[in-house]
């Protein structure tokens, strides 16, 4: 992930499908790394893990810096992405180090005595770090404005990528709310299916700053999750039965987008995917 900008420079591969696999693989990891974090100190009791019920507050507090700093670049063209990414995949793999060393049950006896902590301190880090992405998102994107040099001419252009945003984090999250039994006894299927939502939300995002064209109002995402949400809920289907259809749907919908547009830059710019030679035409 580090070197592949480089080597690509070196080699005169550079291009948009280059940035666009770079950073559309990134946000599939933005929600793996609090799978893994919670695969090891996760627990369905705050007395000897981390509880399971504060997943969804970590896993919104990785995607969301991720997330917003690609707005930012939507309205600025320039893609700042803070420090916490590199911290977070630091700390994963010493997390498994231990783990490989501890095994599981012995690295949550060593963090015993700082499980209960920790798990209070989410309700003031976790606030802390959207506001402080959210302040310097805003303030970038207002010296834009001020230089001149932003993307979108109106404030309704700036804010149009939010709605699909907030969407489909208040559907998938007072799912967890509703259906709480089900989340639980499966937090890998809500996380899947919100992690590939995630992905294609932002991929597409990516998508339109790339091609200078305004996003969707309402991504495409956003009508069969709110189905199963509406099966799931008020309906009052199985819950599990409903999450796990969707993730399935959300990950062959993410695949299907990445085959797509893969193929197409690839025949725009007459390049193949894995190789740094060019097509014959």
């Amino acid at each position: 992930d580090g070197v592949d900008g480089k080597q690509a420079r070196r080699t005169g591969s550079g291009s948009p499908l280059g940035e666009l696999m770079d950073h559309g693989i990134d946000s599939n990891c933005m929600w793996m790394l609090p799978v893994t974090l919670m695969s090891v100190l996760g627990s369905d009791s705050s007395n000897s893990g981390i509880a399971m019920q504060y997943a969804p507050l970590l896993l919104l507090s990785l995607t969301f810096n991720f997330w917003i700093s690609h707005w930012e670049k939507y309205n600025t063209g320039v893609l700042y992405l803070p420090w916490m990414f590199d911290i977070a995949q630091t700390t994963v793999v010493g997390l498994f180090l231990l783990t490989g060393i501890l095994t599981p049950a012995g690295l949550k006896a060593a963090c015993a005595q700082y499980i209960a902590p920790m798990n209070t301190l989410f309700y003031i880090f976790i606030p802390l770090g959207f506001l402080g992405s959210l302040l310097l998102s805003v303030y970038n994107v207002y010296k834009s404005v001020q230089a001149g040099t932003h993307k979108q001419t109106t404030f309704l252009g700036m804010m149009r990528p939010w709605v699909s945003y907030i969407l489909m984090n208040l559907l998938l999250c007072s799912y967890t709310v509703f259906s709480e039994d089900a989340y639980l006894a499966h937090p890998r299927v809500w996380t899947i299916a919100y992690g590939f939502s995630f992905s294609s939300l932002v991929c597409r995002l990516m998508v339109n700053q790339m091609c200078s064209t305004d996003c969707d109002l309402i991504d495409p995402i956003i009508p069969p999750l709110g189905l199963a949400w509406f099966l799931g809920v008020v309906v009052g289907i199985e819950p599990t039965i409903v999450i796990t259809v969707y993730s399935v749907y959300s990950m062959g919908s993410f695949f299907h987008l990445s085959y797509t547009v893969v193929n197409d830059i690839c025949d725009h710019l007459n390049i193949c995917c894995f190789l740094i030679t060019r097509k014959r035409r």
